[in-house]
């Protein structure tokens, strides 16, 4: 079996490839089988982009052949927006990235990137229509929503995690999806996860009981399977605080969410700064964004609505 990898614009997937790489998979970037073709038509990389701006059967011909590498290939990762759609049977990877850190990474990423994008509000803007052309451009195509998170296999957050953790988790996930295939399964990093209470109402004899019982787990993720409600951009825990956050002391980089809630008319819970920093105390991170300073953020690009939890 195969992997796909794809995911947000900003979210990583050069790197995380690089180290699926290191680790033994043989890995086919979209840009790979684009130059290839070129060599064939006998044209430059520029010139055959350019040509496939007016001649749809370039495109075509660049579908195919991963559809056909798909059906030669094993143990192969395919980087490349649309591989999950046209490579059969593979392990459908989404990488997901909170937009502001999108936007952080590419305005000051490299040169041509920091030239488009004056600022991590402009950057942010920008990311956020290129996602939606994009979402037009690939339903007129294919008649596909890319951003339709049921699409894919597992769903695996990349904001706070290093490319060498998250392949860690991949390959994980890959060699238990192919045991046994599941649904679509999301993994959020922990430093990315709000609490619903106030800091008094937590037990930290049972948080310490609970760190011991995730420091004896092996895996970069939590025991805990939490929901969790989306508001305003903040993912807040609806249940699990104390096995999250034991979780998060204990070092684990990402939390499985078995049940994301429609938001509610209100925010879950108002947290004061000694609240928070009370939270933060516990695993030893510092959230990016304080919901009492910034009420409203840009979240996600991607819609879960449509996955069966």
């Amino acid at each position: 079996m195969n992997i796909t990898i794809t995911g947000n614009l900003g979210s990583g997937k050069s790197s995380v490839c690089a180290e699926l790489k290191k680790a033994g998979f043989t890995v086919i970037a979209a840009g790979d089988i684009f130059r290839e073709i070129a060599m064939e038509k006998h044209m430059t990389v520029i010139e055959l982009n350019e040509a496939a701006k007016s001649d749809r059967s370039i495109d075509d011909m660049l579908d195919q052949r991963s559809t056909e590498l798909g059906r030669s290939m094993d143990h192969t990762v395919f980087d490349s927006r649309l591989a999950w759609h046209f490579v059969e049977h593979s392990f459908k990877v989404f990488l997901l990235v909170d937009t502001g850190e999108a936007a952080r990474r590419v305005s000051l990423g490299n040169q041509r990137n920091a030239e488009i994008y004056q600022s991590r509000e402009d950057a942010a803007a920008g990311l956020k229509a290129r996602a939606e052309l994009e979402r037009e451009r690939f339903f007129e195509l294919y008649g596909i929503d890319y951003y339709d998170g049921s699409n894919y296999d597992l769903i695996i957050e990349s904001s706070c995690a290093t490319p060498q953790q998250i392949a860690q988790e991949i390959i994980r996930n890959f060699e238990l999806y192919q045991k046994q295939p599941y649904g679509t399964k999301v993994e959020l990093n922990l430093p990315c996860i709000y609490p619903s209470k106030k800091s008094g109402e937590i037990d930290m004899r049972k948080l310490e009981q609970y760190r011991l019982e995730e420091e004896n787990s092996p895996s970069l993720c939590a025991l805990a399977t939490p929901q969790i409600r989306m508001y305003q951009g903040y993912n807040y825990l609806v249940n699990g605080h104390h096995r999250v956050f034991a979780a998060a002391a204990a070092g684990k980089i990402f939390v499985e969410i078995r049940g994301i809630l429609p938001p509610d008319a209100q925010q879950p819970v108002r947290l004061s700064a000694e609240d928070l920093a009370a939270f933060e105390k516990a695993p030893g991170f510092i959230y990016r964004e304080d919901p009492a300073q910034l009420p409203e953020k840009t979240g996600y690009m991607l819609d879960f609505t449509r996955i069966s939890q």
